[in-house]
């Protein structure tokens, strides 16, 4: 009997401990992830993909960086309570002056994700979603 016991309460720590780390999984699964809104074949349920990574890749970094260490001359001053309120996910203030990246940068570049642009703000070149002014991401003090 003592040895029908340590089995079954082995079993039930197996299973507690599955059961844990797949809730874990589809718990923080979705916050990796976005719906694109298109129905599925099952029941009309939403098909949820991986979204791809939005941002500023390395090699966009190097070639923002590059090109303002040549040109000049497109930086414009920003008072430090507006620039301090520019963080990643945070949104555009209203009203606040931006300038599109000049078309040698842009063309250096890939194409901005659809539904985004990349603009120039004081020191700083962010990635914005256009629907709504959330910031991506932000290059600070490049813009010379």
């Amino acid at each position: 009997m003592v040895g029908t016991g340590n089995r079954a309460g082995a079993g039930l720590a197996a299973a507690w401990l599955g059961l844990s780390l797949g809730l874990a999984v589809a718990l923080t699964a979705p916050a990796a992830q976005a719906d694109t809104g298109r129905k599925s074949g099952y029941g009309g349920a939403r098909v949820v993909t991986v979204a791809a990574d939005l941002g500023f890749s390395a090699t966009d970094r190097q070639i923002v960086s590059n090109f303002f260490l040549r040109n000049s001359g497109y930086y414009s001053s920003l008072p430090p309570g507006l620039r301090r309120q520019l963080v990643t996910k945070g949104r555009l203030p209203p009203g606040i002056a931006r300038k599109a990246l000049p078309p040698g940068l842009s063309n250096a570049l890939p194409p901005a994700p659809r539904g985004y642009q990349r603009m120039i703000v004081g020191p700083d070149v962010l990635l914005v979603e256009t629907a709504t002014g959330i910031i991506l991401d932000i290059i600070r003090d490049v813009v010379r």
